[in-house]
């Protein structure tokens, strides 16, 4: 089978670069969308957007609303095409960037990726995860190309909570553990094909980053100073782990976090389900003891959830069981591991992750 391995056009990422390397930008077209909501409107869009109007690049920011959904997306396109834009750039979140990314394609136009936290890989992917009104994972949907631009302003995602960071941390070390997984079980990367010896090497600079450097990094995001441990994890948690996943292929520990959506708190944040995920893809990969217990700790050590109780649930085995089914739908990745699971195995897990946690 094919090997395939796929990355953004252009990554850049330093301090203050949104207003020093703007011509990045200005290149890719004539005239701009900046898709962006919440606090980032003020932060990095409105800005932004000065920056680019001053060196004639048409742009205008639109705010996207906390219920987006199919009748925005229609009135959003037709409003690029109205405008004759070019360039879509995302200046935000996990869900700006996923809506931008399905806009960027419905338009067939240059995606520019700015992302204000680090708190997932998302930022260099060519997919977006999509999610029900009630904030429920759905699907994957995949895309032709990947960003022409990612760009990621430290001096921006050092003042975000140092709860984001953490967050991107714990999806960033599930990346080498699922890749290996999906190696081992001959399984398929996130494109269908099988992964590059690159992703590998990327996935696992990700992991040795992180065990490395994170404690200092997140030192340093509560302090809001930029070093050169909080860069080296940024770009662990977005480029390392971005390329890694994607080339390498996801496994249980995406897809236990996708499973959860639905029966825990939406505050729990994606990064945090996929740290509880991790767990569970160690044991269903019958890792070591010793290999466990490094995990547990050093997650356990950042605040992380590493049991039910964590997570706003018990041992309740309806639940469990509902969570369960969750994590075997068709379309989820833990069967690029090639096991036979069943509900019942899913939630011997679930338990036994709570048990060594206790």
């Amino acid at each position: 089978m094919m090997k395939s391995y796929s990355s953004p056009a252009l990554y850049m990422q330093g301090q203050n670069i949104l207003s020093q390397d703007y011509d990045q930008i200005t290149c890719l077209g004539h005239r701009a969308i900046i898709l962006s909501n919440g606090i980032a409107v003020n932060v990095a869009a409105e800005p932004l957007c000065q920056t680019l109007n001053t060196q004639n690049l048409v742009s205008e920011v639109v705010v996207i609303s906390d219920h987006f959904n199919d009748h925005e997306l229609t009135n959003l396109t037709t409003l690029i095409k109205e405008r004759a834009a070019d360039i879509v750039i995302a200046v935000g979140g996990g869900k700006v960037i996923d809506i931008s990314k399905i806009v960027a394609a419905k338009i067939d136009c240059q995606l520019v990726i700015v992302p204000t936290l680090a708190s997932t890989d998302a930022p260099t992917s060519r997919l977006s995860a999509t999610y029900n009104a009630q904030g429920h994972f759905e699907n994957y949907i995949f895309f032709d190309r990947s960003p022409s631009l990612v760009m990621v302003d430290t001096d921006i995602i050092v003042n975000a909570p140092t709860r984001t960071l953490i967050a991107g941390i714990a999806d960033a070390l599930a990346t080498f553990v699922e890749y290996r997984a999906v190696k081992c079980a001959h399984g398929q990367n996130m494109f269908g094909d099988k992964a590059t010896i690159a992703a590998g090497v990327l996935a696992e600079q990700a992991t040795k980053t992180i065990f490395r450097e994170a404690k200092l990094a997140i030192k340093a995001n509560s302090a809001h100073t930029v070093d050169q441990h909080f860069e080296n994890v940024v770009e662990a948690n977005i480029l390392l782990s971005g390329i890694g996943f994607e080339s390498g292929g996801e496994a249980a520990a995406h897809s236990i976090a996708n499973g959860l959506t639905q029966f825990v708190s939406p505050t729990i944040m994606h990064g945090e389900k996929v740290a509880f995920g991790l767990l569970g893809q160690l044991v269903l990969s019958q890792s070591s003891s010793v290999l466990y217990q490094k995990y547990l700790k050093f997650l356990r050590a950042l605040g992380l959830p590493v049991c039910l109780k964590d997570l706003g649930l018990t041992r309740d085995r309806q639940i469990l069981y509902q969570i369960a089914q969750e994590v075997l739908r068709p379309n989820e990745t833990i069967h690029q591991m090639n096991l036979s699971l069943t509900a019942a195995d899913i939630v011997n897990t679930l338990l036994q992750i709570d048990s060594y946690a206790n």
